[in-house]
Order: structure tokens, then C-alpha cells, then sequence
């Protein structure tokens, strides 16, 4: 069922300087959280990194996150984990999740929160696409000010509110 929800991602086109916002990507994978550190940074956001969902959860303690991009298999505390408690979180706006995995497609995916997760994007990706969607998906999230703490598109699904 969730395979019929692939979707290929149009380009955005956007303004790096136009970008604001703050983003936590957490991959137990350096090199994957360095990348999409990168790509993310040129699109004009703050990112911050985490290597699991116990360090994650610290971070959210402190900062306000737009988005925050989530691998789910990790240890310590996983991605599963990691969403179950952003959807527990009072406040509104949250923050949208995106989820980057290798995890195959199945009954896991759908114990996801549909209200706070907006796409899933499998491994390996397109860096392009990924950073078009994270800027949506970023952007489409009013967050209020740090200051008050407290082919290409195949592997992108879609994970709209039911």
C-alpha cells in the first residue's frame, strides 16, 4: 500500500539566501549526518546534528527545529522512539520529520505519526531531491524565534495526514 505513494519530487527552485530556520538531522552514520549537514547548510539553514535519538532529544530540550530529518535505525534511543516523543511534545507549531531510511516498506513504517511526519525518503538518495524537500518541508513550518528557546524522486514517499 505505502509503495503506490511514491511520488517524483518537482524541483523547487529557491534562493539560498532566503532560507531561515533550524534544522536536526539524526543519523548514527557520520558521514550521512555530514552530508546532509552540507547540503542542508547551503540552502541557507542552521543544522544542528545528532547521532541518536537520546542525543536528539537533548537538543530539542534546548532549540526550536522547523524540521527535523530522522534515520530509524539507531541505537540507544531509535527513530520509532525519536517520533513517539516529538508527538507527545505540547506546543504548536511542532516540528515536521522527515525520515530518511533503508528500512524496507511494511507495517512498521505505518506506526508513524501521520500528523508530524511529512515524507519518508529511502536510502540511497539524491541529494537534490533531498534538499528541495527539506526546504518545503522546513518552510512550511512557522517556527518561533531561536532567541525564545525553549529515476531522481522515486525514493521520496509521501506521507500525508489520513
Amino acid at each position: 500500500m505505502l509503495g503506490s505513494l511514491f511520488a517524483k519530487q518537482e524541483r523547487v527552485t529557491s534562493d539560498p539566501c532566503v532560507s531561515s530556520g533550524r534544522i536536526l538531522v539524526v543519523d548514527d552514520e557520520p558521514a550521512i549526518r555530514a552530508l546532509l549537514k552540507k547540503i542542508i547548510e547551503r540552502r541557507g539553514f542552521t543544522v544542528d546534528g545528532a547521532r541518536d535519538g537520546a542525543e536528539a532529544i537533548e537538543l530539542v530540550r534546548k532549540h526550536r527545529y522547523n524540521l527535523i530529518l530522522v534515520d530509524l535505525m539507531m541505537p540507544n534511543v531509535n527513530g520509532f522512539e525519536l517520533v513517539d516523543y516529538l508527538s507527545q511534545q505540547p506546543g504548536d507549531p511542532r516540528p515536521a520529520v522527515i525520515i530518511i531510511t533503508a528500512a524496507a516498506e511494511g507495517t512498521l513504517l505505518r506506526e508513524l505519526d501521520t500528523a508530524i511526519v511529512h515524507s519518508i525518503i529511502r536510502k540511497p538518495f539524491d541529494i537534490d531531491v533531498v534538499a528541495d524537500l527539506v526546504e518545503a518541508a522546513a518552510l512550511s513550518v512557522s517556527m518561533p524565534n531561536e532567541d525564545q528557546d525553549q529515476d531522481e524522486g522515486d525514493n521520496v514517499l509521501p506521507f500525508p495526514a489520513c
